[in-house]
């Protein structure tokens, strides 16, 4: 599949594969904003030959013809049909690289003999000015007051960068939220098949659930401050979309992170990878029940520093589960942003990724710390 975008006054025409739709959309109507009027097909299928002698009008009578280039676009056969055309036209092309590839055929003779714009290069914004720019001097837009000429990359304001951190405190708590409403139906559970749950409990689980909302929404705020400080270039691109899928992320990551972590301590119980050694009891010189009493004890004691170890090494799992969830959760973000930002480097990646394990384990300490305060504030 392909799609066209053509502007009204036919200067410009814009070829693409329908699996970019999402990032087209986007420089269609900044294009609208800063050069002229657009017309966007949003058709999942060619609409028969009178479609395809519209398409193929708008290549002849376009002055600039861009290019989005991507491993789908360089497959499909509408867009070949296009560039061909456009080829033969002799119109002014602009390859701009969406997703890298292979490039073959005529692909490969565009990237290599035309200057490209490689969108993996740089901020969405730098780059959509550089395109403006050369369309401006092909004669295929018009230059207005407002919009300056870039040659220098540009700074995004820090009003934009901060204004975004509390959409991510919301998302994470949202998640956080709904990994310990997962968290308390397993306890719920257990519960109810050792007896009645009494209102006691519920305070419990009340408190729990406040508690997690807090410390999710304190994660999130580092999460969210590490993620637009090292996206800083690329913050004008982030929404609420990318934010949401943190909601799904945690509610379905955190437990399994627990679950795992669970499984992991007791499989080492049962290798005896984890166990206490105590003193032997000495029971020369003393009587029987002293001797009993030293065996008892020991017993005790063993029992005791085994509870404390596996409880000791199930808590770091889980830390470590939870700063894993967190590094997984930032990478996916990034993925998302890509997709309209696809400049973002594996640096930056990595960054908030690390930002995003920090805020879970930073969450994890706050919603144990309020769990403890309002318990003792409520006497439970």
């Amino acid at each position: 599949m392909n799609g066209a975008i053509k502007i009204m006054s036919k200067d410009i025409f814009i070829s693409y594969s329908r699996r970019d739709q999402e990032f087209v959309t986007r420089l269609a109507s900044d294009l609208d904003a800063q050069v002229a009027g657009v017309w966007f097909d949003q058709s999942t299928i060619q609409a028969g030959q009178k479609w395809h002698d519209e398409i193929m009008d708008g290549i002849h009578e376009c002055k600039a013809f861009i290019l989005v280039l991507s491993p789908d676009a360089m497959e499909s056969r509408y867009v070949r049909e296009e560039v061909n055309k456009a080829l033969e036209l002799g119109k002014t092309i602009f390859p701009v690289i969406y997703r890298p590839a292979k490039w073959t055929g005529e692909f490969e003779s565009l990237v290599s003999d035309i200057q490209t714009l490689d969108l993996r290069s740089g901020s969405y914004m730098d780059n959509f000015q550089k395109l403006v720019d050369g369309l401006i001097e092909a004669g295929a837009g018009k230059a207005t007051e407002e919009r300056p000429f870039l040659r220098q990359p540009t700074r995004t304001s820090l009003n934009i960068v901060f204004s975004k951190i509390p959409g991510w405190a919301f998302a994470w708590s949202g998640g956080w939220l709904v990994f310990w409403m997962a968290v308390l139906i397993f306890l719920a559970f257990l519960a109810a098949t050792q007896g009645d749950i009494g209102g006691e409990d519920f305070l419990n689980f009340m408190v729990i659930l406040i508690s997690g909302g807090m410390g999710g929404f304190i994660g999130g705020l580092l999460a969210g401050l590490f993620t637009m400080l090292s996206l800083r270039p690329n913050a004008s691109s982030i929404s609420w979309k990318h934010m949401s899928p943190t909601i799904r992320i945690w509610g379905i990551s955190g437990p399994l992170g627990m679950i795992v972590s669970g499984l992991i301590t007791a499989l080492m119980v049962a290798v005896g990878a984890l166990t206490v050694q105590s003193a032997e009891p000495d029971c020369s010189g003393v009587g029987f029940g002293e001797c009993m009493g030293q065996i008892i004890g020991s017993a005790i004691g063993e029992a005791i520093g085994l509870i404390i170890l596996i409880m000791l090494v199930f808590l770091l799992f889980v830390v470590v589960a939870w700063f894993l969830t967190g590094m997984f959760a930032g990478w996916q973000v990034v993925r998302h942003i890509r997709r309209l930002e696809p400049g973002i480097t594996n640096k930056q990646g990595w960054k908030v990724s690390a930002g995003w394990g920090c805020g879970a384990i930073v969450a994890a300490i706050v919603t144990l710390f309020v769990i403890g305060i309002l318990s003792s504030a409520l006497g439970l």
